[in-house]
């Protein structure tokens, strides 16, 4: 996978991110101050200095005015008339502004810290009068000025809202960008996980990102060499092993023989003695040769034939055999079968082996005179065969590790006759019939608990 000309670096997408943030708000600002220059061309809004206006228009005819009446005042102001002596003839100001009117015709000023509360002086023949007025933007109607925010205050905080608007709609759409220029790099790193090396490498469009997919693509095509190395190497080793098995088996069918044709013979109590030793020992190696030979056929996978099977008489078999094994040890068996479909499709042979591995082993886990319990259930999409031993059950450690090549247990569950192949063999058969194995303890008996599950197909 090479790196695509036309990828952009991290500091280029930011870029774009920022330009596109600027332009866009940009012309949102003048569409937003056009919209507010029409709303004010269309007299739903008064410009901030509109009361000023009408206070200089008006400024003739309140100085030629004899009396200065309430409808000479201009919309938007208020006024008080002083004489001479800078007493008051008429007002509709408060005392708070009053005071400051009277301050500001006097040239003594006046707190006006936001600079929209302004004083207008007309000077008159008998005294003065002074209009007050706000710069400020306000609605054209008298009930919505009473009624609604400041309309100043209001476009400033609908600026803000778009503002933020923009931030939030531009910011989401570049993240959603960026999370599809990330997807390649997560999947890669999915893949490798999963050890799924059989896919091509897809371009992201972001530099950095693309060298990171070029690393992890060496870093596939590397780990697809080693594994397949692996893998060759294990094939090589099952086939030793295996044709080592078969090799030994008909030296040791010699011995074997000889040991029993001695057997036979005339011979005194040392050579029985000797000769004893020999025929168990070399029962003994044939049991481990069997061993090595079905592991290399567990490691492989058992060629598997399926072919539908009547429940009803698999089951019966199990049980049947369950009988027998439970007598050398005085079992109480307990068989129980519900919701069981008329067929099912498995490889009959390799899966009754797999149930009668688990089976063999809560036999031989139960104390004499104990129980094991067996229970076949079907369900909607499976069935499942469920063993319960009167055991020592298993520890967390056995139940995490118990389906592993030669696990034996710890001390309560170990047994001279078991090299740990029987739960790992029944766990690859399983495997090759699209199930799964349960391991765990039953909270009645506190025996071990070994559940096979097979979907229904």
């Amino acid at each position: 996978m090479g790196i695509n000309k036309k990828s952009v670096t991290m500091r280029g997408v930011f870029f774009r991110y920022l330009v596109t943030l600027a332009v866009t708000f940009i012309v949102v600002s003048a569409l937003y101050l056009k919209f507010v220059f029409l709303l004010i061309k269309g007299n739903v809004f008064l410009p901030a200095n509109y009361s000023e206006n009408l206070a200089l228009n008006v400024k003739s005819k309140l100085q030629s005015a004899q009396t200065i009446t309430e409808n000479m005042i201009p919309k938007g102001c208020k006024f008080v008339v002083f004489d001479k002596s800078y007493r008051v003839v008429k007002t509709d100001l408060n005392s708070k502004d009053l005071d400051e009117a009277k301050r500001y015709a006097k040239g003594q000023g006046y707190n006006n810290h936001w600079a929209t509360k302004q004083y207008y002086i007309i000077q008159r023949k008998d005294g003065l009068c002074i209009l007050q007025y706000y710069i400020i933007m306000r609605y054209s109607s008298d009930f919505l000025n009473s009624n609604l925010p400041n309309p100043q205050g209001m476009f400033v905080l609908m600026y803000i809202f778009l503002f933020v608007t923009i931030i939030f709609i531009i910011s989401t759409i570049y993240a959603r960008r960026l999370k599809k220029q990330l997807n390649p790099l997560l999947e890669v790193s999915e893949k490798i996980k999963e050890q799924d090396l059989d896919f091509d490498i897809t371009h992201s469009g972001i530099k950095e990102f693309d060298s990171v997919l070029l690393s992890l693509s060496d870093m596939k095509e590397e780990l697809k060499k080693s594994l397949k190395e692996q893998w060759h190497i294990e094939q090589d080793k099952r086939k030793q092993v295996s044709a080592l098995a078969h090799d030994i088996k008909t030296p040791l069918a010699v011995i074997k023989g000889n040991a029993e044709l001695l057997i036979d013979s005339p011979l005194n109590e040392e050579q029985k003695e000797y000769t004893a030793f020999i025929h168990k020992n070399s029962n003994q190696i044939e049991k481990y040769i069997k061993m090595l030979i079905e592991l290399s056929k567990a490691e492989e996978g058992f060629c598997i034939q399926l072919s539908k099977v009547n429940t009803e008489k698999f089951v019966e078999n199990i049980h049947n055999q369950l009988n027998a094994l439970a007598c050398t040890k005085k079992l109480q068996v307990e068989f129980e079968k519900e919701c069981l479909p008329q067929e099912i499709i498995i490889d009959q042979s390799l899966l009754y082996r797999a149930i009668m591995n688990v089976i063999s082993n809560g036999v031989d886990y139960s104390p004499d005179n104990g129980k094991i319990c067996f229970k076949a259930a079907g369900f909607q999409d499976n069935i499942c065969f469920t063993i319960t031993d009167s055991g020592k059950g298993f520890s967390n450690r056995d139940i995490k590790f118990a389906t592993g090549q030669f696990y034996m247990g710890d001390n309560s569950r170990t047994s001279k006759t078991h090299y740990g192949m029987g739960l790992f063999i029944a766990c690859s058969i399983l495997k090759q019939h699209k199930g799964e194995i349960h391991i765990g303890n039953s909270p009645i008996t506190g025996g071990g608990q070994v559940t096979l599950k097979i979907p229904v197909e």
